[in-house]
């Protein structure tokens, strides 16, 4: 019992021992004598930190104190403010980190939220371009093949009216033939690249949320497409000149068709630059030797190999 009343204050300690003496009077003798020897202990303690003197008169029922000092009291409301005031600041903090803990909480799952929503979009945009880029090389054929039909069908007429005949009207035919079909296989494989690259920068994108390289794939499939759309812009130019100078050609005499023909087959050569210029990968060979070291081996990297070193890839 002592140990725990030492760990009483003063002003605690005079409490008790007024609610013992109160107590003491309506309690049974066994109770009577229990509340008095707390109290006895009590007084000892108090006597002990104050420096009083405290006697008991049994015939009253009184405890007589005298001399002592508030001293230890006044410093012990004191250590005692200073205690609650301690735990009333480490309370402020504990609830500042707990607010703060939660504001990068949501601040984090906020910025999670914006990136997924910043690698979605960057996903459609792909996916989207993908449809148009296969939808615009899909118009571009047809515009090919209309091209190649209307070629075809006034060719005869244009050469027999020119009197180009023989060897060289079979040149012309076959040159127009050529540079169609090369047209048709440049265009399906810039056709595959671009897609297939749309196809890794969506990948990659899913993967890394590296929006920046998905921009540059898309812009990069996008320049491949429109120096197809140049090639083949340029194949249709030419068959409108010949459409326009069809009914020269019925006025103009052998040497003036020789001379046609020639231009036709001068043509035809700028033809095949152009299409081999625009067949040209649009990554350079230090992108592509990059690549292959670090593993990407994509069609467009493929391809661009074959095209630098005249050999397939063959790891």
């Amino acid at each position: 019992m002592a140990n725990n009343l030492n760990k009483l204050t003063v002003d605690e300690l005079r409490k008790q021992a007024a609610q013992n003496s109160q107590n003491w009077h309506t309690a049974g003798e066994t109770e009577q004598n229990t509340l008095h020897n707390e109290n006895v202990e009590i007084n000892k303690i108090l006597d002990a930190r104050t420096g009083s003197t405290s006697t008991y008169d049994a015939p009253s029922g009184m405890w007589n104190v005298t001399g002592g000092s508030d001293y230890a009291a006044n410093l012990e409301r004191q250590l005692a403010q200073q205690s609650s005031a301690l735990n009333n600041m480490v309370n402020e903090y504990r609830s500042l980190y707990r607010g703060r803990d939660s504001a990068y909480e949501q601040i984090a799952a906020q910025q999670q939220a914006a990136q997924e929503a910043a690698v979605r979009k960057a996903v459609n945009s792909l996916e989207s371009q993908k449809a148009s880029t296969d939808a615009q090389y899909s118009d571009l054929f047809r515009q090919l093949y209309i091209d190649r039909m209307r070629g075809q069908k006034n060719l005869n007429q244009q050469l027999a009216a020119g009197g180009v005949t023989g060897g060289a009207a079979e040149t012309t035919r076959l040159g127009y033939d050529t540079a169609y079909e090369d047209a048709l296989r440049q265009g399906e494989q810039g056709r595959i690249g671009a897609l297939g690259s749309l196809d890794q920068a969506i990948a990659d994108t899913r993967l890394t949320g590296d929006i920046e390289s998905a921009n540059a794939a898309a812009a990069a499939a996008k320049e491949q497409a429109d120096a197809y759309a140049d090639t083949l812009k340029y194949l249709i130019n030419r068959q409108d000149k010949l459409d326009a100078q069809q009914k020269a050609y019925a006025r103009e005499d052998a040497q003036r068709a020789a001379a046609y023909a020639a231009q036709l087959a001068r043509e035809q050569r700028e033809a095949e630059e152009a299409a081999e210029r625009a067949a040209k990968p649009t990554l350079t060979v230090a992108q592509v030797n990059a690549a292959i070291k670090a593993g990407h081996l994509t069609d467009a990297v493929l391809a661009a190999y074959e095209y630098y070193y005249g050999e397939a890839y063959k790891g």
